[in-house]
């Protein structure tokens, strides 16, 4: 499975996602029951379609390791919401973002082990309405052009864990300014749809090491949140670059166990 075959879905079509994203996304693969393999968090129901919160935390424990990890959410327009790839190839993740859910939609996880073993699980996320890709982007147009691609990482590895986590392990979130446009967006004064533009990629490594690589979509909220945890290998400096589909890069270093 490549990441470029992840995100090459078609807008989903009712009554048929899923029958039209499996095939487009992990071809004719078996992809198991993923319950005992992964702790999936989702809202019943939305309170705000523009930002809704999913966490996933998955772990082996017969040795194999972790290659990949897959959000799609069936009713939108791109349905694969971000595709997270690991090069360190570990044994248990947990990450946690927020998407945009334009309908009442199943939501799911998708784990790929490094036999190239599937697993998924899934949730039912109603919603109070529908139509969010095509809702403008809350807050000023100036200011969000002026501040897109800043970028904030906090460490939240809380001082209360146990002494090899709080040493060893951390827990952080990043946090990249961006408008997130669907392209079925309509500008207020104009009425004209606003050119698609969303963040594609973001890598993060910790000195030469990646953390992750994640391939994502329109379907990340505006303002995209990136939760996820990583093992500390003494490296001063965490790196992140994060591309948008106009080609502009964004890359900012962060010490390491702090919050910048």
């Amino acid at each position: 499975m490549t990441r470029a075959s992840l995100l090459a879905v078609s807008p989903a079509l009712a009554g048929s996602a899923w029958d039209d994203i499996r095939p487009s996304a992990f071809g004719t693969r078996t992809i198991e029951d993923g319950a005992a393999i992964v702790a999936f968090q989702a809202p019943y129901r939305a309170e705000d379609q523009r930002a809704v919160p999913l966490t996933a935390e998955a772990a082996f424990k017969d040795g194999r390791k972790i290659k990949s990890i897959t959000f799609i959410v069936d009713e939108n327009p791109m349905p694969v919401a971000a595709a997270f790839r690991f090069a360190d190839k570990r044994d248990r993740a947990a990450l946690s973002i927020d998407i945009r859910l334009d309908h009442a939609s199943p939501v799911r996880v998708v784990v790929e082990a490094s036999d190239d073993a599937l697993y998924m699980i899934e949730k039912f996320v109603k919603a109070s309405g529908a139509g969010v890709c095509a809702a403008p982007p809350v807050g000023d147009p100036v200011l969000a052009a002026a501040t897109m691609g800043q970028m904030k990482l906090t460490d939240f590895t809380g001082s209360d864990s146990a002494a090899g986590a709080t040493r060893f392990h951390r827990s952080a979130q990043l946090d990249i300014r961006h408008p997130q446009l669907t392209g079925m967006q309509k500008n207020q004064i104009t009425l004209l749809y606003t050119p698609l533009r969303f963040v594609s990629t973001v890598e993060v490594r910790q000195g030469d090491e990646t953390i992750f690589e994640l391939e994502s979509s329109m379907t990340l909220s505006e303002n995209p949140r990136i939760a996820f945890d990583y093992q500390i290998n003494g490296a001063a400096l965490i790196k992140v670059t994060a591309k948008d589909t106009s080609n502009t890069v964004w890359t900012k270093e962060f010490p390491a166990g702090s919050n910048s």
